[in-house]
């Protein structure tokens, strides 16, 4: 695929650098609605759709960090 091992390194950082700030949307989107439970204030008619978003950001990330791992694999 790629031989140059200068772009596959930064492929790979970015890879990993877009897996942590979906990680990082995804649970600042769950960390809002454990405080909502938490304070005992009226839960907005949106959580499901918090809940949704943030399996969401998790399932990205998952998917970034299998394509570093099983197609950026690092050059011997």
């Amino acid at each position: 695929m790629l031989k140059n091992p200068s772009i596959r390194k930064l492929i790979r950082i970015l890879l990993l650098v877009f897996a942590i700030m979906s990680i990082i949307s995804g649970t600042f989107l769950l960390a809002i609605m454990g405080i909502g439970m938490v304070s005992e204030t009226p839960v907005p008619n949106q959580s499901p759709a918090f809940v949704l978003i943030a399996l969401v950001y998790y399932a990205i990330a998952i998917i970034f960090l299998v394509v570093r791992v099983k197609v950026f694999k690092p050059l011997p």
